[in-house]
C-alpha cells in the first residue's frame, strides 16, 4: 500500500519536480554567465509596449543609464513628460524622445540612474512614465480640440551593462498625402512639428555605439548611397531589405508619394562638448537638439540650410552641449526619386 502511494506521488508531482529543476537550472546559468549572454529585458505593467532595455556603466566618467525602447500600443496619441527609474530604492528622472507619440510609433528613453556599478551586476529595477493621453484622436491634434488626461505608464527591467555605450534611435517612416511633394519649408526647417496627416509606413529601432567618441546613423532607399560608407557606417535600407524606404519610385508628379523619416533620440552628455555634426542629405534634411526639460525650444543645427530640393550635399556644423539630457531628432525628407540619410556626431564624451 505504501509502495503503490509512493508510486502515487511521483506521478503526480514529478512534472512539478521537473519545473523546479529546470528553474534551478536558469538560476544556476545566470548566475555564472558572463554579462555579455545575458540581454538586458524589459516588460510593460500597462500602456505603451517596452521593447527592449540597454544599461551601460561608465567606469572613468563615473556614471550608469539605462535606455529604454516603447512603441505606444494604444489607439492614441500619447505625450510623455518624463520618466522616472527606481534602483534600489533610489529614484531617478530621465526623459524621452519624441514627447508626442502617435499609435504604432516608437520612442527612446534615457535615465541616468546613478554612479558606475561593477559590468557583472545584475540591475534590477522598475520605470514610470509621467504622461497624457488625447482620447478623442490623432485628428483633433491640429484643430486643439484634444481632452488630454493625465496617466502614468509603468514596468520592470533586468539585465547587466553592456560593454559599449548604444543610441538607440526611434524612426518612423511617414508617406505625405498625395497632394503634397514637399512640407513647407518655413513649417518644420526650423522646428520639427510632426504632420497628423501623414500615414505611418514603418516604425523601429536604430542601434549604433558610440566609439571613439563619435556615434554615426545612416540609411538609403535604392539610390546612390545605398551600400555606400558614409562617416564610417555602410548605408543600408531601414530596418530591412524589404524596408517601405526601400522605394526607388518615389513620384516627382502628382500624386506624390513622399517619404518623411524622423529618426528620434535621447542623448546623455555626461561633461561640456562641442560636438561637431555631419550630415549627409540626399534629400531635405535638418537635426534638431534641445534640453530635454519642460519648456526648453528646439535648436536648429543647420539654421534650415539644408532643408530644401532634392540634393546629394555634405554639411557641417559645431554646436555646444552642456551636461545633461538632449532630445535629438534628425528629419529627413525624400521628395522625388531616390535619396539617403546619415548622420554623425563627433566629439561626443563618453
Amino acid at each position: 500500500m505504501r509502495s503503490q502511494s509512493s508510486v502515487e506521488f511521483l506521478s503526480t508531482y514529478s512534472f512539478l519536480f521537473l519545473v523546479l529543476g529546470a528553474v534551478v537550472l536558469v538560476i544556476l546559468f545566470i548566475s555564472g554567465a558572463p554579462a555579455s549572454t545575458i540581454p538586458s529585458q524589459c516588460s510593460a505593467f500597462a500602456g505603451p509596449t517596452c521593447n527592449l532595455a540597454s544599461i551601460y556603466t561608465n567606469q572613468t566618467a563615473g556614471y550608469t543609464m539605462v535606455t529604454f525602447s516603447l512603441t505606444n500600443s494604444q489607439g492614441v496619441p500619447v505625450n510623455v513628460s518624463n520618466t522616472i527609474v527606481t534602483v534600489k530604492s533610489s529614484s531617478y528622472t530621465g526623459a524621452c524622445t519624441p514627447n508626442l507619440v502617435y499609435p504604432g510609433e516608437q520612442s527612446t528613453c534615457t535615465t541616468k540612474i546613478g554612479g558606475p556599478i561593477s559590468p557583472t551586476t545584475l540591475v534590477q529595477g522598475f520605470y514610470l512614465l509621467n504622461a497624457q493621453f488625447c482620447n478623442s484622436g490623432v485628428s483633433n491634434l491640429s484643430i486643439g480640440s484634444c481632452h488630454f488626461e493625465n496617466v502614468q505608464y509603468s514596468g520592470a527591467f533586468t539585465g547587466m551593462p553592456a560593454r559599449y555605450r548604444t543610441i538607440i534611435f526611434s524612426v518612423a517612416a511617414l508617406q505625405a498625402p498625395p497632394s503634397q511633394q514637399l512640407l513647407p519649408f518655413n513649417t518644420i526647417k526650423v522646428t520639427p512639428l510632426q504632420p497628423n496627416n501623414y500615414t505611418l509606413m514603418q516604425n523601429g529601432a536604430w542601434f549604433t555605439n558610440v566609439t571613439s567618441s563619435k556615434t554615426t546613423y545612416a540609411f538609403a532607399t535604392t539610390g546612390p548611397m545605398l551600400g555606400s560608407t558614409y562617416y564610417g557606417v555602410k548605408a543600408a535600407p531601414y530596418p530591412s531589405f524589404l524596408s517601405n524606404l526601400q522605394n526607388g519610385n518615389i513620384a516627382c508628379g502628382s500624386p506624390y508619394n513622399s517619404v518623411l523619416s524622423i529618426a528620434s533620440t535621447t542623448l546623455y552628455i555626461s561633461g561640456s562638448a562641442s560636438p561637431a555634426v555631419n550630415i549627409e542629405a540626399g534629400g531635405a534634411m535638418e537635426v534638431f537638439y534641445r534640453v530635454a526639460a519642460i519648456g526648453t525650444v528646439w535648436q536648429n543645427t543647420f539654421a534650415g540650410a539644408a532643408w530644401k530640393s532634392q540634393s546629394a550635399t555634405a554639411y557641417t556644423n559645431t554646436i555646444s552641449l552642456s551636461p545633461g539630457l538632449y532630445n535629438v531628432e534628425v528629419w529627413w525628407m525624400n521628395p522625388c526619386g531616390t535619396g539617403g540619410q546619415a548622420a554623425q556626431l563627433t566629439n561626443i564624451p563618453k
